[in-house]
Parts: structure tokens; sequence; C-alpha cells
């Protein structure tokens, strides 16, 4: 068995696609869809909770390594006046957004 994040599609009419509109959806019609098991049900929601986990790990870690180096003033030993520059010259973000984390 597959582990949860890497759940395979329920079959040949499900591609896994999220928002796809196939040929035969067209005019509006609905394709035929094989039945979903609970059992599959419970192993599509414990993948996107698996999922979610880990985006919300690394959205913790993303954090704590922003704060410590904008503490740390990372931006001037690397020669940038201030730490919007570094963001935008690094990152290719903006202040506003790397502040998000903060």
């Amino acid at each position: 068995m597959l582990p949860h994040a890497l759940v395979a599609p329920a079959g040949p009419e499900d591609d896994g696609g999220v928002g796809k509109q196939r040929e035969d959806q067209e005019h509006g019609a609905e394709p035929a869809r094989t039945a979903l098991t609970a059992d599959r049900a419970r192993a599509m929601t414990a993948g996107l909770r698996d999922a979610m986990d880990d985006v919300l790990r690394s959205v913790a870690v993303l954090a704590a390594r922003v704060r410590d180096a904008h503490a740390a003033r990372v931006w001037l030993p690397l020669g940038y006046s201030s730490w919007e520059s570094y963001c935008r010259a690094e990152f290719g973000i903006s202040r506003a957004l790397a502040g998000t984390v903060l």
C-alpha cells in the first residue's frame, strides 16, 4: 500500500485532478464514476491530513528561520542595505510577504 500522501487515483476515470474539465464533460454531463468506498474515503482523508500536517510543519520551520535571519540582520554581511532589498534580491519577494511569516 502506498503512503497516505501517495495514494493513487481511484481508477481510470479519476486522474486525481481538481477542477479539471474533460471532453466528456463539456456539455454538462457528469461521467459515470465508480462508487467511493468508506475505506477509500478514509485513506484519501488521511492523505489530506498528512499533507496538511506536512505543510504546517514546513511553515513553522520557515517562520522560525525567517525570524532568526531577521533578528541576526543577515542582510548586512551580505552587502544589502535593508531587509527589503535582501528579500527582493535573494528570494524575489517583498518585505511585506517576508513579514507574513515573522
